[in-house]
């Protein structure tokens, strides 16, 4: 198959399979809310943010780096054992975060059988990347795919047989599990090498990429601060509502990263090649579909937010009242979406001081004007404060992917 050929295939399975990956997520979203209500959905969005913070430190950042690793500096079997370590540190932060703060003993464990869901993905994540550097990213999207439809059926099936929301969860960690074991790990071991040796080992690469965990942590508590005080502040049921909102608005980012991803390789050989014109039409590109996205996004809220949300929220009209969120919450995604490239590219240039600063500053921005504007705005609030430390964590990392691509090509 030629080269194009295949680009063509990993853009197209890579895209279908994550938003089906993403859809399917956003279903359990909708059942929780069809059949819990607001409160199940508010103890649920509790436990996805959680998840979230202890998924992204799972991965340690680490996903572009090993795709980019192509001198083979620390060998595919360092790879795979310094992601059993972070997934085990992971899982037990999320513990000690779930049973330190006064959440009901339901919501603790929700939390846990939760955070054991998500954090396959942080196994399988590994495994991918040996599929990614080999280009064989229409293998990832099959799985992504698969495992979507996976969580649907099993959600479905828990909550209407079992009508329990905990053991519902249960059952998805148990078959994703399963097909990550049985078919993503193999796949994975097909493009791995484990006899070729690196000149480092497990504490080395963890060393090296800790400023990649370090930005990937912070990165997800930029907006998972501000869902912290809504729900502490505002209660699950508020919580629920903001959650109800933000998850159609969410489409727009999970479609626009994963059409990014396959090409993070081309960048890579842009910047490695030092081609300067090539990289910074590229990136031009990027910005100008992120433009352009935002204005569709916006239009889309315009035309048939209301109506879409009717549609959605069946039998739950009191969620329409909250339609005018789907603005600043498209923008949000879009913001995120832009943060998300310029940490890809960073982490390509190898710019890790700039990653750090550029998230500690959303950070400190989150948590500065999280409570005040939550207090005083409610949901709107919450989505303000991330919108805001959004724009300024995009900033910063923009001024650094500048001043990193004038050193690598020049003035010119």
């Amino acid at each position: 198959m030629s080269d194009q050929k295949q680009m063509r295939r990993n853009l197209l399975f890579n895209t279908v399979g994550n938003l089906i990956f993403f859809a399917c997520q956003y279903l359990t979203n909708l059942l929780v809310v069809w059949l819990g209500g607001y409160e199940d959905a508010g103890l649920l969005s509790t436990a996805m943010t959680i998840a979230s913070a202890a998924l992204s430190f799972a991965c340690y950042g680490m996903r572009t780096f090993q795709v980019s690793d192509l001198s083979g500096k620390y060998s595919d079997r360092t790879y795979v054992q310094s992601r059993i370590a972070t997934l085990s540190i992971a899982f037990v932060a999320a513990a000690v975060f779930a049973f330190a703060n006064s959440y009901s003993p339901l919501q603790k464990y929700i939390i846990l059988a939760y955070a054991g869901y998500r954090l396959i993905e942080a196994d399988v994540d590994v495994w991918h990347g040996f599929l990614q550097r080999a280009e064989r990213m229409d293998l990832v999207g099959v799985s992504f795919g698969i495992r979507g439809l996976l969580s649907a059926v099993s959600f479905v099936a828990g909550l209407v047989l079992l009508q329990n929301l905990l053991l519902t969860i249960l059952i998805m960690l148990a078959t994703n599990l399963l097909y990550a074991a049985f078919v993503d790990r193999h796949q994975g071991r097909t493009y791995a090498d484990f006899q070729k040796t690196g000149s480092a080992g497990v504490f080395a690469l963890l060393w090296e990429c800790a400023p990649l965990a370090l930005y990937s942590f912070l990165n997800v508590l930029v907006s998972s601060v501000p869902k912290y005080f809504c729900e502490r502040l505002l209660g699950t049921v508020q919580m629920g509502y903001f959650n109800s909102i933000f998850a159609p608005a969410a489409i727009i980012q999970v479609g626009a990263t994963y059409l990014f991803v396959p090409f993070i390789t081309t960048f890579a050989r842009l910047w490695n090649e030092k081609d300067g014109k090539g990289f910074r039409k590229a990136v031009t590109l990027a910005a100008a579909f992120l433009a352009a996205l935002l204005l569709l996004g916006f239009a889309g809220v315009a035309v048939a937010g209301r109506w879409g949300l009717s549609i959605l929220y069946y039998g739950k009209p009191e969620i329409l009242a909250y339609t005018s969120l789907l603005y600043p919450l498209i923008g949000c995604t879009v913001l995120t979406t832009g943060v998300l490239i310029e940490c890809h590219l960073l982490t390509i240039m190898r710019e890790m001081k700039g990653l750090i600063a550029g998230n500690i500053a959303g950070i400190a921005v989150s948590l500065a004007i999280s409570h005040p504007l939550t207090v005083g705005f409610g949901v709107y609030g919450t989505a303000f404060a991330t919108m805001a430390a959004l724009i300024v964590q995009m900033i910063v990392l923009g001024l650094f992917m500048l001043l990193r691509s004038h050193r690598q090509f020049g003035a010119k």
